[in-house]
């Protein structure tokens, strides 16, 4: 039987197993969340991955910053661009639980590019100078960075000096507990850089936006560089907590820890295990006994003996994509063995009394919930020293729960590469489901593919296709597998695209009729008759638009500013044998940069104009 303190230990879901959405209040990462993961896109919303929908947003055209893959380590960030009075920023909504508290842990990943002494904030929430502001984290004067914490009234620099196209890690920790000379700590690379005043004992609760990448929403002072990650905890993290966050940063991003680094899994002879990396660990001041699956891809670790002061256990793995295999299953017993193909490398560091742990392994968080058959006896915890060689067979699974693989009272002393396998996949499976769906144009057509790593039950698929997310049409029908433990590819093809920009999705039909959805994949498929074109470009106000979609659709033209005042708007009815729109605008706001948008159909197009 499952003990409650088990479940309530594992549920530590923030980042790197530290915190829940309670007190983890705000986390966006370049590498979820985007509204495009295409390198160059502009990116309208970036979403917060803490569960708490503070999502940032920025629906001006000349003000979104653009998406950039493969900066960090291989992993994506967010370009806010250097340009003065339209920079890029992004504002989320006001809530209460991102201020009206006496504590902050602030976590951020950035590359600045454009470093020279003014303002340029990472993260801020405030109206105006002073006004409503609960915090402002920002590189200011000497290029160095500056901290508010409630007003301007102690605002303090770090003694490091940074430096432009230079990846880093900085943590502010505030704690309006402990003495007015001490509440503020900046650490980089988990080093104390600095201890500051701060007299605000408390944060109240002030009505004012998130906002990256600026000062506050009118400010017209660029950041100039790359956000990766930024993380807020409305509490001041204890020490074991904020260097578990560290060392999963500092594996993800490959930025060396200056102090307590704890993980060696991300070192290149160990294989890069930099993914997902999540702990517990145990300092004099306090500790993180758990770390739940839904952070590590599918690995839980809690903690019920042995802690002391000084010990960690940090678990990362290096396969973002997770599959039952057969293959290197070495050293196991049973007749028809599997492994998951994602491996862990776990860093123990024990101080004296040996650790016992709790070990869970999530199939939902791993891949997919069980779909058949299972038997606890026939899953095993496997163990290998290093990065191949035969497994050993720790122990048995104590118990199922749901689609929960328990491994309960293990020991654990050694660095090394830990995993799930299964002495009979055919009785007791470790699925996985969808690895990816992709669609992409293809002349006149759209090409559609999907694999899965595993499939149990499936009757067959459905290709749909919508305009508005409502109404759908049936592309194509997929006959599944069935039952299947390996990789499995499908393809489709779209003959008839809708013109514009459309989505796809894909209906999956168990044998028992339920049904499940993938994540919609976005396309804009324009032809020779749906292009648009705008001229002149510098223009002194009269404006061609050229389409042939105009002959059969109707068609709405708006001109805005760059800060998405709508200065101009008028409709045009589909007349036969006219390809062009002819615009003329008294411009009264004076030259400068205009927006130019045009609907017409599914069709959506917009472009920067000069009016002289």
């Amino acid at each position: 039987m499952l003990s409650a303190a088990y479940l309530v230990s594992l549920s530590q879901t923030g980042p790197a197993g530290i915190g829940t959405s309670s007190i983890n209040v705000f986390w966006i990462k370049a590498d979820a969340g985007t509204s495009s993961s295409v390198n160059g896109a502009a990116i309208s919303a970036w979403n917060d991955q803490s569960g708490n929908g503070i999502n940032v947003t920025q629906t001006v055209s000349s003000q979104q910053p653009s998406f950039a893959t493969n900066v960090i380590n291989g992993f994506p960030a967010v370009q806010f661009d250097n340009v003065t009075t339209t920079n890029d920023k992004m504002i989320g909504p006001d809530s209460p639980i991102l201020d009206n508290t006496a504590g902050y842990s602030f976590f951020t990943v950035t590359r600045p590019q454009s470093l020279d002494g003014n303002a340029r904030v990472i993260v801020s929430k405030r109206t105006t100078v002073s006004v409503d502001q609960s915090f402002m984290l920002f590189y200011y004067t000497g290029n160095k960075l500056a901290i508010d914490i409630q007003t301007t009234d102690n605002r303090f620099f770090t003694n490091a000096t940074l430096s432009n196209n230079t990846n880093y890690i900085l943590d502010i920790i505030y704690d309006g507990s402990l003495a007015t000379s001490s509440r503020v700590a900046v650490y980089s690379e988990e080093t104390l850089d600095k201890t500051a005043t701060e007299t605000a004992s408390f944060v109240p609760d002030n009505a004012s936006p998130l906002i990256l990448g600026t000062t506050d929403a009118t400010d017209p002072r660029p950041y100039g560089g790359y956000i990766a990650e930024v993380i807020i905890y409305r509490e001041a993290l204890v020490p074991a907590q904020r260097i578990i966050v560290n060392n999963y940063l500092s594996a993800k991003y490959d930025i060396a820890l200056s102090a307590n680094d704890k993980y060696n899994g991300d070192d290149a002879l160990q294989g890069h295990y930099d993914f997902e990396v999540a702990g517990v660990g145990m300092e004099s001041t306090g500790s993180n006994p758990s770390f739940s699956p839904s952070v590590s891809g599918g690995l839980g670790i809690a903690v019920n003996s042995g802690f002391n002061a000084g010990d960690y256990i940090l678990a990362g793995h290096a396969v973002m994509v997770n599959s039952q295999t057969t293959t290197d299953v070495g050293g196991m017993t049973g007749t028809n063995n599997a492994r998951w193909l994602r491996i862990w490398y776990l860093d123990v560091t024990n101080s004296s009394t040996a650790l016992n742990t709790d070990i869970e392994f999530d199939m939902s968080d791993g891949g997919a919930p069980f779909a058949g058959p299972t038997t606890a006896n026939n899953y095993v915890l496997l163990y290998r020293s290093g990065l191949t060689g035969n497994w050993t067979e720790m122990t048995t699974a104590s118990a199922i729960s749901g689609d929960r693989i328990l491994f309960n009272g293990i020991t654990l002393n050694n660095d090394g590469y830990y995993t799930i396998g299964t002495k009979n996949y055919i009785v007791s499976t470790l699925p996985i489901e969808l690895v990816n769906f992709d669609a992409k144009v293809n002349g006149s057509k759209v090409d559609l593919t999907w694999r899965t790593a595993s499939e149990r039950n499936n009757a067959y698929f459905t290709v749909e296709k919508t305009i508005d997310g409502v109404n759908f049409e049936t592309v194509e029908i997929h006959k599944g597998a069935g039952n299947n433990s390996t990789l499995k590819t499908y393809a489709s093809v779209d003959k008839h695209p809708y013109e514009g920009l459309s989505y796809y999705r894909l209906r999956q039909t168990d044998m028992n009729k339920t049904v499940s959805y993938s994540p919609f994949v976005s396309i804009e498929y324009l032809t020779d008759d749906t292009k648009i074109s705008i001229y002149p470009n510098p223009s002194e106000g009269l404006l061609n638009i050229r389409s042939k979609i105009f002959l059969l659709n109707s068609a709405e033209v708006t001109i805005e500013d760059l800060e998405g005042k709508s200065l101009y708007s008028k409709s045009f009815d589909a007349v036969k044998n006219r390809e062009v729109l002819i615009v003329d605008w008294q411009n009264k706001t004076g030259a400068g940069s205009y927006l130019v948008k045009v609907t017409s159909g599914t069709t959506r197009f917009i472009q920067k104009i000069i009016f002289k």
